[in-house]
């Protein structure tokens, strides 16, 4: 009995090794493919940002360096969707890619610099057509103590964009960020802690905070 008891368990064993061999293999397959779909996504928001950034910075050199009235509202409302809907591929980088991956950091920085001109430039839209536009600017950290708070306070503030959606632009910003310009700005809005929301540039809000909180100091 013990004679023919051998060549069953090298049997198994020959099993055993090919079934883990597939396995690995299905396993790189799938990586392979998800990685790619994820860098031709990396690829696309690459030109989005191009495109947009372009747009931006056009329009805010217009008024700022030209003199041209800011207060054509087509060219600001398209500009202002297209910066929301990068934003919105951005957090789905990061969950296909990982919120550490240089990629995804790199096209963070230059959404980061993206938001901030288009800030500016709402701020002279405000200020030359007589506009009330509400801005929030959100400070958020996706280290892991305020990973959770900041994920629930980005929930929230997205139920107040959709209530102001035609009057309100949210700009996120990653205080982890290794970047000159966030630093810049934190210090600009005395940003010591996170999450938090600077409404209109005038009142600073500790978040997670409940909607009629946030909604009292909107336009």
């Amino acid at each position: 009995m013990k004679m023919e008891q051998k060549p069953r368990e090298f049997e198994s064993r020959k099993r055993y090794v090919a079934a883990v061999i597939i396995g690995t293999i299905a396993f790189l397959i799938v990586f392979a493919i998800s990685y790619s779909l994820s860098y031709v996504e990396l690829q696309r928001i690459s030109n989005l940002q191009t495109g947009v950034g372009y747009d931006v910075f056009e329009d805010n050199l217009d008024y700022s360096f030209f003199g041209i009235s800011p207060c054509n509202t087509s060219s600001f409302e398209k500009i202002s969707e297209d910066l929301g809907f990068q934003g919105r591929i951005i957090d789905d980088l990061e969950r296909k890619m990982g919120k550490k991956d240089e990629n995804v950091l790199l096209r963070k920085k230059f959404y980061s610099l993206i938001e901030i001109e288009h800030f500016d430039f709402v701020n002279a839209f405000n200020q030359e057509c007589g506009k009330k536009y509400n801005t929030i600017l959100f400070f958020y950290s996706n280290n892991a103590s305020e990973a959770d708070a900041s994920e629930e306070s980005g929930r929230i503030l997205g139920v107040v964009h959709n209530r102001y959606e035609k009057n309100l632009t949210i700009y996120s910003f990653d205080v982890d960020l290794a970047s000159d310009l966030i630093d810049k700005l934190k210090n600009k809005y005395n940003i010591t802690d996170s999450p938090v929301a600077v409404i209109n540039e005038q009142v600073q809000v500790k978040l997670p905070a409940n909607i009629i909180e946030i909604e009292k100091y909107l336009n």
